[in-house]
């Protein structure tokens, strides 16, 4: 986690206000990450960063694009993600986590957000990773897959017709008395 100093804020001598913090999240920010699903990625995570007396309040927007792999054809896209999120630092002996409220020691002097960040990243992903690449020229999509699964659907639409119910419907029943 050396790499990510960058991500440190020294909060102590920050006045009573808000303060603007932008952080570039790139393939060096998610390799300090042991077995992240991202590799590769470009975004910028925008932090407004309000000091008070008793907490701290980091409202957090990350905006970018990652690279990964279309569920749908399997080809590298760069797929947009947009976060935004907010998060309530307090002070107190009992350092702990509750829902989006973070207990550190009232001697902390700094924060690093990198885990913050990165968190709001993995949790923005979508959970079908398929990108509209129709206004990409040229077209990112591996064609051979798209055939494959064109021709997968027809083959299901032919089984669907049951040789059964066709023998079915030519039964002619006579109602007996």
């Amino acid at each position: 986690m050396q790499g990510l100093k960058q991500f440190s804020i020294p909060f102590k001598g920050l006045n009573f206000e808000i303060h603007q913090f932008s952080f570039k999240v790139d393939d060096i920010f998610f390799q300090e990450f042991e077995d992240s699903p991202i590799t590769s990625g470009s975004l910028i995570s925008n932090l407004s960063f309000e000091k008070k007396p008793d907490h701290l309040i980091l409202d957090f927007e990350t905006l970018g694009t990652i690279k990964t792999e279309c569920d749908r054809c399997t080809a590298d896209i760069n797929l947009p993600l947009t976060s935004n999120f907010s998060l309530i630092i307090k002070f107190d002996d009992d350092e702990r986590e509750e829902d989006h409220i973070i207990y550190i020691a009232p001697e902390s002097h700094e924060i690093n957000v990198a885990q913050f960040i990165y968190e709001q990243i993995i949790l923005s992903l979508p959970l079908m990773k398929i990108y509209d690449c129709d206004f990409d020229d040229p077209i990112p999509c591996n064609e051979e897959i798209l055939n494959i699964l064109d021709r997968k659907v027809e083959d299901e639409t032919e089984e669907k017709i049951n040789p059964l119910g066709d023998a079915l419907k030519n039964l002619k029943i006579t109602k007996s008395k």
